[in-house]
């Protein structure tokens, strides 16, 4: 029978498998940097803290430094001014694989440094940076290959960090540049890739990146679509006090010439966050379980200041140097959102408001739906009926978001673009 997937050509076979020998080779990879990320970070700033003013006064000597260290290693490296997020590298579909290894050093040491920032950028570069130096040696010349092992290298990245393995391969799916007639030519290495990551990941971890949130889910009403619409307005709104965050954090911050000055301020700033609001400090996803675990108790006052002081943690972060990525702290100011709009508004059910939120947050500048939906779901736990709601307010907060910078735009004000 007849296919349409190029099977039959020796470079889609070698492709094929070069995503499962870099699957494998990310994971192993992830594996450690994960794995002495989270070792070094736990021991330095330890276990969630939910009170306000919890957190040390000498974290504010460690994040100073760490901003001081990443500025330095960022001259010496020559590493340039403005480094892509890792979702503009995959919508670009092109990793360069000799700047990944001081990229990944960086974040790295951004991690460690308690930056709030996730490590989606450290991943992205390591599955894409192999697969791309393996293109570049083995394909030279054949776009579709080049393209299709980088993404392959990606998913691969993305292969223990969420509930399932075909999340990262849809989400990277969503915001590759492939045409729509190839777009099963390069899922299948995305999978592949993605799989195999999996499960060495899971295998060995026993867990994914992502938590999974025991939140019990009530029974689906029709009125629940309405509330997500409602959940994506709130969500889209969130993320314009975000964008406008960023652009005062960056006035601020171009005021500071030195990049070494600049790194050690930005930093001090992220750590005297962290102490008034341990919440803020780091990627969010051990602090997202500890928020939604014990979120009437904490509060929806002290919620709300610890959502703003995340979106100023992540403006500072970026702004003093910094390397990581957005997407687990925008997961994490989404849950927390919903865990302030289900305190204050008790009827739309607890389940329902954390996974919309938890996806219209970065719905609302990621273009990936299907994958940030499903992602929400899973990690909460609903079913295929209950998630309808969370597609809604991922629809709703990406098309307010859109349409309000558009109209921006087109009346000639500069709107600072959030890299996820």
């Amino acid at each position: 029978m007849a296919t349409s997937l190029p099977i039959d050509q020796p470079w889609y076979r070698q492709v094929l498998l070069v995503a499962a020998l870099v699957g494998l080779l990310v994971g192993a990879l992830g594996l450690v940097y994960l794995g002495v990320t989270g070792v070094a970070f736990t021991g330095i700033f330890g276990e969630p803290r939910t009170e306000a003013w919890s957190g040390e006064w000498w974290w504010i000597g460690v994040t100073a430094a760490g901003g001081l260290l990443v500025a330095g290693l960022r001259m010496w490296w020559k590493t340039p001014e403005k480094v892509p997020g890792g979702v503009a590298i995959i919508e670009s579909g092109k990793v360069d694989h000799k700047m990944a290894p001081s990229w990944v050093a960086l974040a790295l040491v951004s991690a460690v440094a308690g930056a709030s920032l996730g490590p989606s950028f450290a991943l992205v570069m390591m599955g894409g940076g192999l697969a791309a130096w393996v293109a570049s040696r083995r394909w030279v010349g054949n776009e579709d290959a080049r393209l299709y092992s980088t993404l392959a290298g990606i998913a691969g990245g993305f292969g223990g960090a969420f509930t399932s393995p075909m999340l990262g391969s849809l989400v990277v799916s969503e915001l590759a540049p492939v045409a729509k007639q190839k777009y099963v030519d390069a899922l299948l290495p995305q999978l592949i890739g993605a799989v195999v990551a999996f499960g060495l990941f899971f295998g060995v971890a026993g867990s994914t990146l992502l938590n999974s949130f025991a939140i019990p889910a009530q029974e689906f009403t029709p009125w629940q679509l309405v509330m997500g619409v409602g959940l994506g307005v709130a969500s889209s709104l969130i993320m314009i006090v975000f964008i406008a965050i960023v652009k005062i954090v960056t006035v601020a911050g171009a005021k500071l010439q030195n990049a070494l000055v600049r790194g050690v301020v930005g930093g001090a700033l992220v750590g005297l966050l962290a102490v008034a609001l341990p919440l803020t400090i780091g990627s969010g996803n051990n602090q997202l379980s500890a928020v939604l675990d014990s979120a009437p108790a904490i509060g929806a006052g002290l919620l709300l200041l610890v959502l703003v002081g995340k979106m100023f943690a992540m403006a500072l972060s970026l702004q003093a140097g910094f390397i990581g990525g957005n997407v687990l702290p925008m997961l994490f100011v989404g849950g927390t959102a919903g865990a302030i709009v289900h305190i204050l508004i008790p009827g739309i059910p607890y389940a329902i408001a954390v996974a919309a939120m938890l996806a219209a947050v970065p719905g609302s500048v990621i273009k990936a739906p299907i994958g940030l939906t499903l992602i929400a779901a899973l990690s909460v736990g609903l079913g295929p009926v209950a998630a309808a709601p969370v597609a809604i307010a991922v629809v709703t907060a990406y098309l307010l978001t859109a349409g309000l910078a558009a109209l921006l735009r087109a009346r000639r004000v500069d709107v600072q673009p959030v890299d996820a």
